[in-house]
């Protein structure tokens, strides 16, 4: 730690849009690792932490503070005379690692405390933020390892966080001689926001509409979203998921059944040559969402409320769809810290949504979504960086047009990092999960323990909405609960 300490050195990291959009969530995983050969030595806490304080060195962003500069505009300051370190903590449990794999590390089998963060970005008990917080639990006799990793979007997105991941195995395995023997300097992370900005010799193209309006379209609500303190924005956000008491699972679709699906659905289609799986479960998780929501809303209520929703209910529902474009912004080889996360928003016609799931209401999903899912050039990401420079507050836009719409879902597009590379030298992790507790209507897709049979997909919803989840049989043909 003093070596770290030492190191640092006064640093201001100016936040984009791109990266203040997801300011109110964390990125939190946990990690089971197995103690498979009963070493006395395995993973040792002292190693551990000095590992991981070499890999914050490497990524001294994790150990600033947040400053608002004026109205939207924030920075990540690092300031050797004001530390404000990630919260990093050791605990020990009587529960066993056997115990949690033979309940198929479903999330009642944790040991209480795991989380040491919510979902939500929000100030510990001292009032401040941090950039993450850790916790190291040393399973009952030494039989494995859960480590909980949560970082704010603010500093980082999926990718990020898997690097940071990896990056502390690397210096563990270094710290143990276990790893492979190298003279050439690890590669830095990248912090600049500077590249973000595509130069002028990029052409722009037109945005999709919705999503630009989402931006550019003044909200009284959002600006002040955008005004008040990252404190007092968390503090409001996470009293407003706590609220919401959202229902979560897991469910994973296997690779064989993702090709039957792409070759049924592709009969639908006029052109299937650019088919992708990210489609097909895009298509699906949103039809069943939107029909168990409808369900929901057909049988609630009183008869006031029943001809209200018949006369003013809306005939369209918000769905904001989440890309990674680190391709895109030439990004992809390189160890970028920070978010390069571009949403399209759509208001999609619910009729469309809410009808029955087949193969060809499948495919027609599909072709209505492809202005989103395949006009995702150099271009477009240039032009949406463009519009959200030259307005500091609309990070806020979409968080109050989508955080308070009870139906608006949110889906992210690309699969997140395969966090099983994660391997500190005793082998990968047997599990990785996120937390149970998240924001209602969204969707996240997992890489599956096994990459090469199929994906996981991470479904949170109001309670009563995932009661009609679970009994939507064209979702549970194809989606199998793991917990």
């Amino acid at each position: 730690m003093e070596e770290f300490m030492s190191s640092l050195k006064y640093e201001e990291v100016p936040l984009t849009v791109i990266d203040t959009q997801g300011s109110f969530s964390n990125i939190p995983f946990v990690y089971f690792y197995k103690n498979t050969d009963g070493s006395n030595a395995f993973m040792p806490s002292d190693v551990l932490r000095n590992a991981y304080f070499k890999t914050l060195q490497q990524m001294p962003v994790l150990s600033g503070s947040l400053r608002p500069k004026s109205r939207g505009n924030i920075s990540i300051v690092i300031d050797p005379e004001n530390v404000n370190l990630p919260d990093y903590k050791e605990s020990s449990t009587n529960v066993h690692f056997d115990d949690l794999e033979a309940e198929g590390f479903c999330w009642k089998s944790w040991p209480e405390g795991v989380n040491t963060a919510g979902p939500m970005v929000n100030a510990n008990e001292e009032g401040v933020i941090k950039m993450a917080n850790i916790h190291v639990i040393r399973l009952r006799d030494n039989s494995g390892l859960m480590i909980y990793v949560s970082m704010i979007h603010y500093v980082v997105d999926g990718p990020a966080h898997s690097d940071f991941v990896e990056r502390w195995c690397l210096n563990y395995q270094h710290l143990t001689n276990e790893g492979p023997e190298s003279s050439e300097p690890l590669p830095p992370f990248l912090t600049d926001r500077k590249l973000l900005q595509s130069p002028s010799s990029v052409s722009r193209s037109p945005l999709h509409e919705e999503s630009e309006k989402t931006f550019t379209k003044f909200s009284i609500l959002a600006e002040l979203m955008a005004w008040i303190s990252p404190e007092m924005r968390g503090h409001i956000i996470s009293r407003t998921v706590e609220g919401q008491k959202a229902e979560t699972h897991i469910f994973h679709i296997s690779r064989a059944s993702l090709d039957s699906l792409k070759k049924s659905v592709s009969e639908h289609l006029l052109d299937s040559s650019e088919l992708v799986i990210n489609e097909i479960v895009l298509s699906l998780a949103l039809k069943t969402m939107a029909q168990s929501q409808q369900k929901v809303e057909a049988r609630s209520g009183s008869l006031l409320k029943s001809l209200w929703n018949f006369f003013f209910k809306s005939s369209y529902l918000p769905i904001a769809v989440i890309f990674d474009t680190r391709e895109q912004l030439g990004l992809a080889d390189k160890l970028y810290t920070g978010n390069v996360l571009v949403p399209k928003i759509i208001y999609s016609d619910k009729n469309k949504m809410e009808s029955r799931t087949t193969d060809e209401s499948l495919a027609e999903v599909i072709t209505y979504f492809e202005p989103l899912t395949r006009d995702l050039s150099a271009s477009y990401v240039a032009s949406h960086i463009d519009m959200v420079s030259s307005r500091p507050t609309s990070f806020a836009r979409p968080m109050a047009r989508f955080l308070f719409h009870r139906n608006a879902i949110s889906f992210v597009y690309d699969v997140m990092p395969n966090m099983y590379k994660a391997d500190f030298g005793h082998g990968k992790p047997t599990w990785v999960s996120p937390i149970k507790p998240f924001r209602a209507n969204a969707v996240l897709l997992l890489t599956h323990k096994d990459p090469t049979d199929g994906i996981d997909v991470f479904m949170s919803v109001y309670p009563e909405v995932m009661k009609e989840v679970l009994q939507n049989k064209a979702w549970t043909d194809v989606a199998k609960l793991i917990y």
